[in-house]
């Protein structure tokens, strides 16, 4: 009996959880950059949208970028059933970032490509030219003035970063 229960414990101890390697199904904004998806939030990998407190400005007025963001991802996500390639384990607020699509259309470029999020290089370079696309074409938060997300966050003293 004692060796059953030395086996029991180390099998259960030694168990890593498995990582749910992709979701499925109608997706929801709930920020700029994180969707959820059944009750699974996803932050969007390779890219990253302007803060909820963040304030934009065009042609030196103030312009609420944030909502505007928001939308553009609502809008997207409103075009079929979402798909999510996770790509790291979720942080220690559940979320998991991933890479998505929405009808076979990358969700994470059609964002960085729309001008509402910048491509983080430090994750992936495969939104770098959708980013140049945006910028030339002032497009998006592209049309006025922002901070880049981490930069925001630099100078609000918020020190979280990606999971």
């Amino acid at each position: 009996m004692r060796v059953f229960a030395i086996l029991l414990t180390t099998l259960t101890t030694s168990i890593t959880p498995v990582l749910a390697t992709e979701l499925s199904g109608k997706a929801s904004a709930v920020d700029a950059d994180v969707i959820e998806i059944a009750g699974t939030r996803i932050m969007l990998f390779g890219m990253e949208s302007v803060e909820r407190k963040e304030t934009c400005t065009i042609g030196g007025k103030i312009w609420e970028c944030w909502p505007a963001a928001v939308r553009q991802l609502e809008t997207l996500v409103s075009q079929g059933d979402t798909t999510c390639t996770q790509v790291r384990p979720p942080d220690r607020y559940g979320r998991i970032l991933g890479i998505c699509t929405v009808n076979g259309r990358n969700l994470n470029e059609a964002m960085v490509r729309s001008g509402f999020a910048v491509a983080r290089t430090d994750e992936t370079t495969d939104f770098v030219e959708a980013e140049k696309a945006a910028r030339n074409e002032k497009i998006g938060l592209w049309q006025g003035t922002f901070l880049k997300p981490w930069d925001f966050r630099a100078a609000a003293g918020i020190l979280v970063d990606r999971p």
